[in-house]
């Protein structure tokens, strides 16, 4: 992937991953880069805030605070639309196996945008339906 031209949508899990500054794999690393522009489904605000009240995910700072903290300049959120929608509810149908209803919405965004997911999500990588780096 030289010069990673590729766009990329970030889950959840990566989203969080990448702000805490956990360590990638040498593939994903060029995520790292403040320069990199990547993409966010407004689900996940909701996924992060779930999980703080569901005592999931502990975070130094509010729920709101971390996400408003975590938003860097080079991510763009996107929003649900109805198109992602429609496509989230015909996964299943075409071979995904996941049921969490945010991950079909990421993966359905992941497709009507074209983005590449980045994702550690076995059901999502071994599914092959939508581009997939694993960080």
């Amino acid at each position: 992937m030289e010069g990673h031209a590729v766009s990329h949508l970030l889950d959840t899990n990566a989203w969080k991953w990448l702000i805490v500054g956990a360590k990638l794999k040498p593939a994903a690393r060029f995520l790292a880069d403040p320069a990199t522009p990547l993409f966010l489904l407004d689900v996940s605000f909701w996924e992060i805030s779930k999980a703080v009240e569901h005592e999931t995910l502990k975070l130094d700072l509010p729920p709101l605070d971390w996400m408003q903290t975590a938003l860097k300049s080079n991510i763009t959120v996107l929003t649900i639309t109805p198109e992602i929608a429609d496509q989230s509810c015909k996964l299943a149908d075409r071979g995904l196996q996941t049921t969490d209803p945010a991950d079909q919405l990421i993966v359905a965004a992941a497709i009507i945008h074209r983005l590449t997911l980045v994702t550690r999500d076995s059901m999502i990588s071994k599914w092959g339906g939508v581009p997939v780096l694993n960080y």
